[in-house]
């Protein structure tokens, strides 16, 4: 019979390691209003992580006693405990969230990754275009010949030299520009800008021509960067106005320049 001492520590062990049992576990994430799938999010645990496929479904091992986490803009975090997970998948709705910044109100805008993956698709062509690599223009001598020398392929040098020219290569960094720019237009929109600087008309139109944030700088901007970054714009738009207008009058009432 084993010692009280012994008797607990193998219990120990055995607890431990029902704790730490890695398993694989699944699950697919949906909106809960519209019960549409949700694609391309990040489901991470402390040992694993994975993105979700196009209908929204994921797999990865995880530790019994581990915590899936899922955070994604414009909808509560979840944080579910794998315990009890089980084989199937399990169904994971997410509650849209209303995040409260100042006077703002930020929803959940998705469209424009619906809009990016089905233009991928429809032109896999040209967004997989490259100009051929080094080793497919320098050909290296065989090992087999000897005194062989490196030879080049002269039609892949001069596809190499003409890439720009290519109506591919055009089209795909169209395709590029064109996608940045409409993820900015989905990001800084004019209901969110509206609902802070609360211009309407020209005056809106002219301010989000003249602050529009690049794609590089708006990659940097989480959604309460942007507000920020709005409001900022806006007082230095006030102030500019301010100052043509303390601008010295040249001309009389009446005077023109002719």
């Amino acid at each position: 019979m084993l010692p009280m001492k012994q008797f607990l520590f193998i219990s120990f062990l055995f607890f431990l390691s029902q704790n730490t049992f890695a398993q694989q576990i699944s699950g697919r994430l949906i909106d809960a209003n519209t019960r549409e799938a949700i694609p391309y999010v990040l489901v991470a645990t402390n040992s694993a992580s994975a993105f979700t496929n196009e209908d929204g479904g994921f797999s990865l091992k995880a530790l019994s006693n581990d915590t899936v986490k899922i955070n994604l803009m414009g909808y509560k975090p979840l944080n579910l405990p794998v315990t009890n997970w089980g084989s199937q998948q399990r169904l994971i709705t997410m509650e849209p969230a209303y995040r409260q910044l100042g006077e703002v109100t930020i929803t959940a805008q998705r469209n424009h990754y619906r809009d990016s993956v089905n233009l991928r698709k429809e032109y896999a062509k040209q967004f997989n275009f490259r100009g051929p690599r080094f080793n497919e223009i320098f050909l290296a001598p065989s090992q087999y010949v000897p005194f062989a020398v490196m030879s080049i392929n002269v039609t892949q040098l001069y596809k190499a030299l003409t890439k720009k020219r290519d109506p591919n290569y055009k089209l795909q960094q169209t395709l590029l520009r064109d996608e940045r720019e409409s993820h900015v237009s989905a990001r800084f929109n004019k209901a969110l800008v509206a609902s802070i600087s609360h211009l309407k008309g020209d005056s809106l139109d002219n301010f989000m021509s003249a602050y529009r944030p690049t794609p590089a700088v708006l990659d940097k901007l989480n959604d309460y960067d942007l507000v920020r970054y709005i409001k900022t714009n806006l007082e230095k738009s006030k102030v500019s106005a301010t100052r043509l207008d303390d601008l010295p009058v040249m001309l009389k009432p009446g005077q023109s320049l002719e």
